[in-house]
């Protein structure tokens, strides 16, 4: 039976299937106080192990993946699915059996290949069916992966309040190998247009070693290690805050959803669909930058922190922080045309895969300068946002850098385009 073409069965349903599913990387956060109560062997430097290796493999693995991905969509499905599924699988297993080696591998590098894949597939996928759109194109496929979170965050939290967290994880490696299998089936996409097909294919050195790749590689480096200080300790900074893990636990979660889930997720929609209407690409990054900054110096002036003024804090920066996954894709078709967008966007992620592992890391060392009792927690937290402001003033003049180094060197694609 041959099942029908077309930007809905083809491009969106697979996409949300597929980045639904990997997008539960961002759940991490909700697993780390059970794991631990099952497993002692399971310390809080091995646990951020998981998610960082997680995301530094996704990175390196769309930085060699995004060719796979332009010769055959079919091909990185089916390898998304494998390594995805896989990568589930063993860490229940090693979570099951008490071995952090065994939950290690299989959450960071096995997982992490069928992540960077099943991230960049759906992205041109999506943007080819939705031609005229592709900004809320970009913005949908990329926010399917924060959906994870508003939708995810409740199951798994109700998956740990009814069964084992082995189990849980069981349970879950069915749910999302079904859904990334069936993405694997249905998934195709249309041809690229004759301009796009016709320009040049520009090889590794040409990208990576022009100064707007650097400055724009920077820019999106400084956003994602800012988000994951904040999203890998979230959990901690609310517990720290005074709201226990076992009475509260459900109010954790919530707050969990609602930023790494709703706000991820609106914030990709809103920034990336925005690009439609300017020809300025890049504009909403000056939007994230200055907006993240007044957030972090705001929250350092408002002092006597809750767990409420530090949810409204987290929500404005993973805003941001997704949204800078979101805008990214229309900026690289602008400048180098959609013919290797996939292979120049999975270039850009190894700022992703770096920043796995350095910004989870600054929140560790800052959040474990004071006790943790509640009053000593503003300090912390105040050096914790007076730190991230900085890192985004660094990320505003980055930007600036990548602005005008743009106009000196003119989009790639455009002497094909004038031909056709």
């Amino acid at each position: 039976m041959k099942l029908p073409k077309g930007r809905w069965v083809s491009g969106f349903w697979p996409m949300i299937f597929m980045s639904f599913s990997t997008g539960s990387v961002y759940c991490w956060t909700l697993f780390r106080e059970d794991i631990t109560a099952h497993a002692p062997a399971f310390t809080p430097f091995l646990l951020t192990l998981c998610f960082m290796l997680a995301l530094f493999c996704l990175g390196m693995t769309a930085a060699f993946g995004g060719k796979l991905v332009e010769r055959s969509v079919k091909r990185a499905s089916l390898y998304t699915f494998i390594f995805f599924t896989a990568g589930w699988l063993i860490t229940a297993i090693g979570v099951h059996i008490g071995s952090p080696l065994v939950a290690v591998i299989g959450f960071g590098p096995i997982q992490g290949i069928g992540l960077g894949l099943g991230y960049l597939t759906p992205v041109k996928t999506l943007m080819m069916w939705f031609d005229d759109k592709k900004g809320f194109a970009a913005g949908v496929a990329i926010a399917a992966f924060g959906l994870a979170g508003l939708v995810g965050n409740p199951l798994i939290g109700m998956l740990l309040q009814n069964f084992t967290v082995y189990q849980a994880f069981y349970i879950l490696t069915g749910l999302y190998g079904v859904l990334c299998f069936v993405a694997y089936v249905i998934i195709d996409r249309p041809e690229l247009k004759p301009y796009e097909a016709a320009a040049r294919t520009l090889s590794l050195k040409e990208v990576i070693f022009k100064p707007k790749f650097v400055f724009l590689w920077m820019v999106l480096f400084i956003n994602i290690a800012a988000g994951l200080a904040l999203m890998s300790h979230e959990q901690q900074i609310y517990i720290m805050l005074g709201l226990d893990e076992n009475l509260n636990r459900m109010m954790i979660v919530l707050f969990c959803t609602f930023t790494a889930g709703g706000g991820n997720l609106v914030g990709r929609l809103i920034m990336a669909s925005s690009q439609d209407k300017t020809n300025k690409k890049h504009l909403p990054y000056y939007v994230m930058s200055i907006a993240s900054i007044a957030t972090c110096i705001l929250a350092i002036f408002i002092g006597g922190f809750s767990h409420w003024s530090s949810f409204a804090i987290i929500f404005v920066v993973q805003f941001f922080f997704g949204a800078g996954f979101a805008c990214l894709p229309e900026i690289l078709n602008q400048q180098y045309g959609m013919k290797q967008l996939a292979t120049i966007q999975g270039y850009m992620l190894t700022a992703w895969a770096i920043a796995a592992l350095v910004g989870p890391q600054i929140a560790t060392m800052i959040l474990d300068i004071t006790p943790s009792a509640p009053p000593n927690v503003s300090p912390t937290l105040s050096y914790l946002y007076a730190t991230l402001a900085g890192m985004f003033v660094v990320q505003l003049g980055f930007l600036l850098l990548f602005v005008r180094a743009a106009k000196k060197d003119p989009p790639t694609h455009e002497v094909a385009s004038a031909e056709a």
